[in-house]
């Protein structure tokens, strides 16, 4: 499979605001990714526990991905259920979010 491009969000800590109060800057950054459904003894084993992945995204670079807990991909919102590392890659396992705000 090829790349796609998908859209990583997170915030960022800026210092604090006059209460003390850390302040957070929301960010957006695109980063390229190859992109694969879960597989159906991964998908029932999650499921077994609660949990419903829908989608890896693989990254060839595990620096690309700063902690963030939302991923854009074709308009869609996903949330991050977790991450593995492999050599230099990083895969991300999520699910699609449901009435986010």
């Amino acid at each position: 499979m090829g790349n796609d491009v998908i859209i990583l969000e997170g915030t960022v800590l800026s210092g604090t605001d006059e209460l003390g109060d850390p302040v957070r800057i929301p960010t957006r950054r695109e980063v390229f990714a190859r992109v694969f459904s879960v597989g159906q003894g991964e998908f029932y084993q999650a499921q077994a526990t609660g949990l419903k992945p829908e989608i890896k995204f693989i990254l060839s670079d595990f620096l690309d991905y700063q902690g963030e807990q939302v991923i854009i991909y074709n308009r869609e919102r996903y949330r991050v259920l977790r991450t593995y590392r492999k050599g230099l890659e990083l895969e991300i396992t999520a699910y699609r979010e449901v009435n986010a705000a």
